[in-house]
């Protein structure tokens, strides 16, 4: 990329290598922004420490009285910087964005990928079984909480949670492996997993609010 301060061949990151202006974005994938390579299993902590430093120096008020491109450029690298730590920070958001980098994407899945979005994505779909499996759970969950068996709900929670963090090392292990198919369905499973537990919590918040105002 040219350096619209210099015009000079600005080098790869935020900052030309030559004259330190801040360059636009160059269209680097999330991983790339913060120095990181494109795999699941990354440093968290070196990735939060890179993000907090350039957060830093790529921050819109350092540049409040410079020149309108270096603070257009920073306002534009610093979005580019949110972006990308929200995506790696989160387990499930990392993983999702390497599959759309990969070309895949889960069915019903709507949102766009930034730099994958011009690559053709191939949609992978919950099986039956498991749409089945989780419709009968979700029976037998009303079930007990209909007759306040809280022992039983409990226990259906945890071994969801059990097969939760299951799916999550699986996602992982798949992805840096280099499948990604079995790494998207292992996520499908994973979306279902979380649903069913985001139900148990919200009886248990519905409950807990009857009991304070009964």
């Amino acid at each position: 990329m040219i350096c619209w301060s210099c015009q000079k061949e600005g080098g790869a990151g935020p900052f030309c290598v030559g004259c330190q202006a801040v360059l636009p974005p160059d269209g680097s994938d999330r991983f790339a922004v913060l120095g990181l390579p494109r795999k699941f299993g990354v440093d968290l902590a070196a990735a939060e420490a890179a993000y907090k430093d350039l957060s830093r120096k790529l921050h819109p008020d350092r540049f409040a009285k410079a020149d309108p491109q270096a603070r257009k450029a920073s306002l534009a690298r610093t979005v580019e910087l949110n972006d990308a730590w929200r995506t790696i920070k989160d387990p499930a958001r990392r993983a999702v964005y390497l599959l759309e980098l990969a070309g895949f994407g889960l069915a019903g899945d709507d949102r766009k990928a930034g730099a994958a979005s011009s690559t053709a994505t191939r949609k992978v779909e919950a099986p039956p079984a498991l749409l089945m499996e989780i419709l009968e759970l979700r029976e037998e969950l009303g079930e007990a909480h209909e007759a306040g068996d809280a022992a039983k709900v409990a226990a259906m929670a945890d071994k969801m949670r059990a097969r939760a963090a299951a799916s999550m090392a699986e996602i992982g292990e798949a992805l840096d492996a280099g499948r990604f198919e079995r790494a998207a369905q292992a996520l499908v499973a994973l979306r279902y997993f979380q649903r069913f537990l985001d139900e148990v919590a919200a009886h248990d918040g519905r409950a807990a609010a009857g009991a304070i105002h009964g």
